[in-house]
């Protein structure tokens, strides 16, 4: 080890492990270029990146535990900042767009769509968003009596951090917790990703002017509603770009989320991963069902949606994913006004993973533990309770967390939320199950809304899936 400031602070490359774990990674990256040189379908190379991150994560982390000190002193920080500059660099160009894409696509639905239609279609978004979300609840109670955990096995410190944002938002009561939704200076709902239902109030509010002032002052208002329009072309043109680089992000995502937590750390609530990773396997087969209940292919809309799943899984950012999910969308046929309506509020409503089966199942564990009746009253107020907690709630990492506490203080149980804090020490892992069910139940619910409104594109669901890099290519 080269125990000197300017490797150990600056460079953070200060021994054998750091290097060979950037090597690996360097490597990685050679072979998903080979890849892509060899003309192999993008999905494909999104695979081989998820498959490359989880080797280089575990190889890694098992070498690393071997040495000792070393490692967890130093290089598993160090090598966690080396990834950050490829994953999270990634996600940041990623969230760079997602404020722009949903004030842009909230305004040209609300411009576009007809006054009844509207309000049907409102209606219909709701409805279906959190019907899963209801749904997803019955799901973990279903699985939780199949399989009940012992909240005990589960009891850790909650970080510092963490504790303060429980803290925050358990003080706040249900009114106070909307009123905060609401925005008051346009330029900080513009500059923060977390306050994206602010942008869905503002991109509303400018949305129903423009709508009004077209039948006014119509000549008066094109120019701005063609520059909103000119904007919405720029930002797909730069998500392009963005989409290239996709599978190198998700390799260096995946590998940092198992480096930085470790296995050993992973394995001590196994038992919890893998019932709300059971959640989410229940979740998909629920999907297919409601897919077939309206008549689309659950086959071809996985086939379809996989690309979008698997971004999702790895960046945990429902916000972020919403670009890609807008692309997919199209591609399975919905319509823009349905696909940008639906897709977009439901990165602020009914989430059915962070919104959903995360925080039902914090809600049955402590009341398991500190000895709540579980009774038919109790589960009927707890798909209520996490319904309604699921509004508001926006779809960036962390999100859960806000989720959980809700719901955990309208049933009376916040205060003994320590004693399942080892849970919140591997948010990282669960998050990415969560994320991809976030997303995906909202694209199911987009299709579900389009067939509803009648103007779902069969046959363009029937063709093959549309390579995302090469179709953004052609749109250029």
């Amino acid at each position: 080890m080269i125990d000197i400031p300017l490797f150990t602070g600056f460079l953070k490359m200060s021994n054998y492990i750091t290097l060979i774990a950037f090597v690996a990674l360097i490597g990685a990256y050679v072979l998903l270029t080979g890849l892509k040189k060899r003309k192999s379908s993008f999905q494909n190379r999104m695979i081989a990146a998820l498959i490359l991150g989880l080797a280089i994560g575990v190889a890694i982390d098992l070498f690393g535990t071997n040495i000792g000190a070393l490692y967890t002193d130093f290089a598993q920080s160090e090598i966690t900042s080396w990834f950050s500059i490829f994953g999270s660099g990634f996600i940041r160009l990623v969230q760079l767009l997602a404020v722009p894409i949903v004030f842009l696509s909230i305004i040209e639905v609300i411009t576009k769509v007809e006054g009844t239609d509207i309000r049907s279609l409102t209606g219909k978004t709701f409805a279906i968003l959190l019907g899963t979300t209801a749904i997803s609840v019955v799901v973990m109670i279903l699985l939780l009596k199949i399989f009940p955990l012992d909240a005990t096995s589960f009891t850790g410190e909650i970080a510092a951090g963490k504790a303060d944002q429980i803290g925050s938002i358990g003080s706040q009561s249900f009114p106070e917790f909307f009123l905060n939704l609401v925005p008051n200076n346009i330029f900080s709902v513009f500059s923060n990703n977390g306050a994206i239902v602010s942008v869905v109030i503002t991109a509303g509010l400018f949305g129903s002017a423009i709508r009004f002032l077209k039948g006014k002052k119509p000549e008066k208002v094109a120019p701005f509603l063609n520059f909103l329009t000119s904007s919405k072309v720029v930002v797909n043109s730069v998500l392009t770009n963005v989409i290239k680089v996709m599978p190198y992000g998700v390799t260096a995502l995946i590998a940092t989320t198992i480096i930085s937590n470790g296995l050993s750390v992973i394995m001590s609530v196994i038992s919890f991963i893998l019932v709300l990773y059971l959640g989410v396997v229940a979740m998909l087969i629920v999907y297919m069902g409601l897919l077939l209940l309206v008549g689309v292919n659950p086959f071809q809309f996985y086939k379809k949606a996989f690309t979008t799943m698997l971004f999702a899984f790895s960046s945990r950012s429902s916000v972020g994913t919403l670009p890609y999910t807008l692309n997919t969308l199209k591609d399975l046929g919905v319509s823009d006004q349905s696909g940008n309506f639906v897709a977009t509020l439901g990165t602020s409503i009914g989430m059915n993973g962070c919104a959903g089966i995360f925080p039902a199942m914090l809600g049955i564990l402590l009341a398991t533990a500190t000895g709540v009746e579980m009774n038919f009253a109790f589960y009927v107020l707890l798909i209520i309770v996490v319904t309604i907690g699921s509004i508001g709630i926006a779809g960036v990492p962390g999100t859960a967390t806000v989720a959980a506490t809700v719901t955990l203080n309208s049933l009376g149980l916040g205060a003994y939320m320590s004693r399942i804090g080892a849970i919140f020490g591997i948010d990282p892992i669960i998050d990415m199950g969560r994320t991809m069910i976030n997303v995906t139940g909202s694209m199911v619910s987009a299709i579900i809304v389009d067939r509803w409104e009648g103007t779902f594109d069969a046959e363009q669901f029937k063709l093959p899936p549309a390579v995302e890099e090469e179709t953004a290519q052609e749109s250029h």
